[in-house]
């Protein structure tokens, strides 16, 4: 069978500030991950695993880690000059104030363009801030055999799961036949057990999409490309895709917090990782994670290059960390190149890149409040 060319178009863009100060100087694409990964090594490995070849990110501001990160893609086959590649659009927040209050001439271009040059008949289009391990040859196989004019992909959640105070999240409502009938806002999210959540992931052909592009523009509507579909989506033949593995919304920190912590149930690491796709990253060397006889270690995820003294119970460590003698580490998330000084104490915590914490420091948040520390910010006072 001859496998149609898709192409996909990743929205980077959305609001980042119910995660500062982990988000000051990065899109939540950028966030690690199990100590191991970034949040956009999801999406990409999907993507690669379905052979898409050409893929443009539109990113809010700089993107400076995210380039770091993914360098020419070559970690997931994107790296192909002939057949594509992975294209970059930034400062696209700057972009839509310049045109909000000037004009509007030439919003849609880059997005013209690369549909145009990727010579794809389908395009998937994402937001960045869903953890999925998503099967995108089945989503487009059933695209094509439904015959609708867009798929959209959503997950049944326990209703509980989606927080109030996310009113950006949508439902899909669905009538008795299973046709998709509109897609609400949280607030209005019946009462029930579980709802339908969408998953902000569409699968449509680029002539449509290119349709569309052109509507908004004699219509005024400059909106992101996943916003796009959204606006318009009701007027066209809607496909529904479940999908049923794990997922996350990363729109919070304590979303952030609480996907980190699922890793730590073997169940839902299995979920994410083993399937017949491999989540796959940028592949960096390191010494193993030395533990001192006197050290302590249950329940945690620790990656390549860190030095253990004391104690980690119920947490995830990432790269070079060092934890000190008599130092206890629980119930925390410690990003790569912190230390933590002897005799210190860290629980219910979020320690960013380049944190130190001296020794004898307490840091001890709560379930309810947990404690967040920025980049290269140095700890010397007792925080709860």
């Amino acid at each position: 069978m001859v496998q149609r060319k898709t192409c996909a178009i990743l929205n980077l863009t959305e609001d980042n500030q119910p995660l500062y100060p982990l988000t000051f100087n990065r899109p939540i694409a950028a966030l690690p991950f199990a100590s191991r990964y970034r949040i956009i090594d999801f999406i990409l490995s999907s993507l690669s695993y379905a052979q898409v070849q050409s893929v443009a990110m539109f990113i809010g501001e700089s993107g400076r880690s995210l380039y770091d990160h993914i360098r020419s893609g070559g970690s997931w086959n994107l790296d192909s000059r002939i057949r594509g590649g992975i294209f970059t659009f930034s400062q696209q927040n700057w972009k839509a104030r310049y045109h909000h209050e000037n004009d509007h001439e030439g919003y849609y271009y880059n997005h013209r363009i690369f549909l145009e040059r990727s010579k794809a008949e389908y395009v998937f289009v994402s937001g960045s801030k869903i953890i999925a391990n998503l099967n995108i040859n089945d989503l487009r196989q059933s695209h094509i055999t439904s015959g609708k004019d867009v798929t959209l992909v959503y997950k049944n959640v326990i209703s509980s799961t989606i927080g109030m105070n996310h009113p950006n999240e949508r439902i899909v409502a669905f009538d008795e036949e299973k046709n998709i009938v509109d897609l609400l806002p949280n607030s209005e999210k019946p009462a029930a057990a579980s709802v339908s959540s969408s998953l902000d992931m569409y699968f449509l052909s680029v002539d449509i999409l290119l349709d569309l592009i052109n509507r908004a523009e004699k219509e005024e509507q400059y909106l992101e490309i996943d916003d796009l579909i959204q606006f318009y989506l009701l007027d066209f033949s809607i496909h529904p895709y479940e999908y049923r593995g794990y997922t996350a919304n990363i729109n919070s920190i304590e979303a952030y917090y609480q996907a980190n912590m699922d890793m730590l149930n073997h169940l839902s690491f299995a979920a994410l990782f083993h399937t017949d796709q491999p989540v796959r990253t940028k592949s960096k060397n390191g010494i193993p994670t030395y533990y001192h006889e006197r050290s302590y270690v249950r329940n945690a995820i620790l990656a390549t290059g860190t030095t253990v003294y004391g104690e980690v119970i119920d947490s995830l460590i990432n790269r070079r960390v060092q934890i000190g003698e008599n130092a206890s580490v629980r119930n925390s998330i410690i990003q790569q190149g912190v230390v933590i000084g002897e005799g210190a104490t860290v629980e219910y915590a979020i320690l960013d890149k380049n944190v130190v914490v001296k020794p004898g420091t307490v840091i001890r948040g709560r379930p309810d409040h947990l404690i967040v520390r920025a980049k290269n910010e140095v700890v010397d006072a007792r925080v709860d």
